[in-house]
């Protein structure tokens, strides 16, 4: 089990990825889609050294994209057949986006 305090606004969406059961995305009412692999685990490490309470830096080591630009999101699924892309809708669109080629998802 795990607990993310991240979003700023409620969810709407949460999508659990076709092919590996550590991804996730999450879209919320901040205007956000969240990329995540659950699998990732905080160093000890990193966790005594942090002592900014700067945001930034205190980004959960699990969250690997952030996608924004759109308003008012309504749903994100990860695509069935093409690993690592994500479609979205929202009040001004849709967006198909892949954050990365090398990313695991």
């Amino acid at each position: 089990m795990a607990h993310f305090d991240y979003h700023q606004g409620a969810i709407t969406s949460v999508s659990w990825h076709p092919n590996d059961e550590t991804g996730l995305a999450i879209a919320s009412v901040d205007n956000t889609i969240s990329l995540w692999d659950c699998a990732v685990e905080a160093d000890e490490d990193d966790d005594n050294n942090m002592k900014n309470d700067d945001e930034d830096d205190n980004m959960p080591p699990q969250l690997l994209f952030l996608h924004q630009g759109q308003r008012e999101i309504m749903e994100c699924q990860w695509h069935p057949q093409v690993p690592g892309m994500v479609i979205s809708t929202a009040y001004d669109g849709f967006n198909v986006f892949k954050p990365c080629k090398t990313c695991n998802f």
